[in-house]
């Protein structure tokens, strides 16, 4: 099917440019661009892009936002070579390469909520909406790399904390609860907090986490002022002073790992929809490098 270029998130999803080796191809807004990428956040002329030698090569040509490939942005001027499974961020838009990117890598971005991330933030043109779809990938980076070869729970969730505080920087509590899959007792609590905390059963809301545990599914609310939606959470949520809180359960095959929880006390509205998508997708990764750990360690 030769080489090609494919729109995966944002505005002309699904188009896709054929490239023919050895040619360079101008990828941007103008008009006047090979390829042009209708978003606003999308430099005039942001990265160059040829085929040699059966490989990808990308050039960033000092965008404005950059071209944020595998964890980071690329260097200005410097041409690197790109593989056909890495998806590459431009402004508010997610391309891919190869004829078959879309089938191995669209999956991937839906279940991670980078097409709900795009669609709330829309396509006005705003640095800060640009950093925020790059710290998501930023952080399924981290998260895979915390699941690999890990030693035990205690060594993912210690990891997976520090990646939330740094992605979710509302919270004032996260905490991780891994459960006995046979007896649904909790075997052991993990969390960081802003504020001193003692006793690591106070760190978390219980009826929020008992509640993601009975539907295994994710429960929020955005704001326990002005929540009618389960009296006993909104209830507990503000005896304890917590304005906002998100459990997601860590499950999978058929199994209930764990839990994450996070909170804000005095943030309303502390996460969205989109941050939902994404722990719920770590969730099942993590639940997965959880059932492998006896295997690993064998």
């Amino acid at each position: 099917m030769g080489y090609m270029m494919r729109i995966l998130i944002g505005k002309g999803e699904g188009e896709s440019f054929k490239l023919e080796p050895g040619k360079k191809y101008t990828v941007g807004r103008h008009s006047e661009s090979d390829i042009k990428i209708l978003d606003d956040n999308v430099s005039r002329k942001h990265f160059e892009i040829q085929i040699k030698n059966d490989k990808y090569f990308i050039t960033d040509l000092e965008s404005r936002n950059g071209t944020f490939v595998d964890g980071r942005d690329l260097m200005p001027g410097i041409e690197t070579e790109v593989k056909e499974d890495i998806p590459i961020i431009i402004g508010m838009t997610i391309v891919g390469l190869g004829p078959f990117c879309d089938l191995y890598l669209k999956p991937f971005l839906e279940s991670a909520g980078f097409n709900e991330v795009a669609s709330v933030y829309g396509e006005e043109a705003r640095p800060n909406r640009v950093i925020s779809i790059k710290k998501n990938m930023e952080f399924i980076y981290r998260v895979n790399d915390c699941l690999t070869d890990p030693k035990d729970v205690k060594e993912i969730f210690k990891k997976l904390i520090n990646n939330i505080f740094n992605l979710l920087t509302r919270i004032d509590r996260c905490v991780c609860i891994s459960i006995n899959d046979e007896t649904g007792r909790i075997e052991e609590i993990l969390y960081r907090s802003k504020s001193p905390l003692e006793d690591p059963n106070k760190a978390y809301n219980k009826e929020l986490v008992n509640k993601a545990l009975l539907l295994n599914n994710t429960v929020m609310v955005k704001d326990s002022n002005n929540d009618d939606s389960d009296d006993r959470v909104t209830k507990s949520l503000q005896m304890m002073e917590i304005r906002s809180a998100m459990c997601v359960p860590i499950a999978g095959n058929g199994k209930i790992r764990g839990v994450i929880y996070v909170d804000s006390f005095e943030m309303p509205d502390g996460f969205r929809e989109s941050d939902a998508i994404l722990l719920k997708d770590v969730c099942g990764r993590v639940a997965l490098a959880i059932d492998n750990l006896p295997i690993q360690m064998s």
